[in-house]
Order: C-alpha cells, then sequence, then structure tokens
C-alpha cells in the first residue's frame, strides 16, 4: 500500500458561515493530491496523456 501525505491550507473563502469545509471544494482538494502524489512517483502528467 502506497501513503502520502500533502498539507493544504484552507482558505477563509472555502468555508461555509459555520467554518467548515464546503464540500464543494473536495474535488480541487484531491486534484492537489493526486498531482503531489504523481510528482513523489515520478510520473508526468504529458507522459501519461501520450500513453493513453
Amino acid at each position: 500500500m502506497f501513503e502520502s501525505e500533502v498539507q493544504i491550507r484552507v482558505r477563509y473563502a472555502e468555508t461555509d458561515q459555520m467554518g467548515y469545509v464546503y464540500y464543494g471544494n473536495y474535488a480541487a482538494y484531491y486534484e492537489v493530491a493526486r498531482t503531489e502524489v504523481f510528482r513523489k512517483l515520478g510520473i508526468h502528467y504529458k507522459e501519461m496523456e501520450a500513453t493513453g
């Protein structure tokens, strides 16, 4: 199993009135995490797209 940790600072605009992260922002956070994992593994998006 592969584990990786990425710290993302939550900005005020990404929260609701109660101070919780609005769920609509989760997809963007997952994309940041995925990009960082690929970077750690030495995988480049352009190469991956080129291979299909």
